[in-house]
């Protein structure tokens, strides 16, 4: 617990409550900026839950197939990713509420399509 003396006169500018900051905050996390540039990697089939029949592919032939994230959120974000990737504007209403549903705010949508459309390299 803090405790203020307020015996002494301290001026009131070190009371008060500090100043709101306006610098620039970017709506997505870095980790999150990262999942949206590993989505580029991912195809329409990762967006798709493994049946009977690909497990027994899989089994037969050896295939590989890209495993979900664990964390749901991200899982989201990679999903609206790809599915933006591939679908453009075109892209259904309820994925937006899906990812509106995981916790992202419109802002971060705004910028989460800028990145989708203006890839950068991946950083070294």
């Amino acid at each position: 617990m803090a405790y203020l003396d307020l015996a002494f006169d301290l001026p009131r500018a070190a009371i008060a409550a500090p100043a709101p900051r306006h610098d620039a905050v970017p709506h997505i996390a870095p980790l999150e900026r990262q999942v949206v540039q590993l989505s580029r990697l991912d195809g329409r089939a990762t967006l798709r839950a493994p049946g009977r029949i690909d497990a027994l592919i899989g089994l037969l032939f050896g295939g590989q197939r890209t495993n979900g994230l664990a964390d749901p959120r991200l899982e989201a974000l990679r999903r609206y990713a790809v599915m933006f990737r591939l679908q453009g504007e075109a892209l259904p209403q309820a994925e937006t509420d899906r990812l509106l549903g995981a916790g992202f705010l419109r802002e971060a949508i705004e910028e989460i399509r800028e990145l989708v459309r203006n890839p950068r390299p991946f950083a070294a």
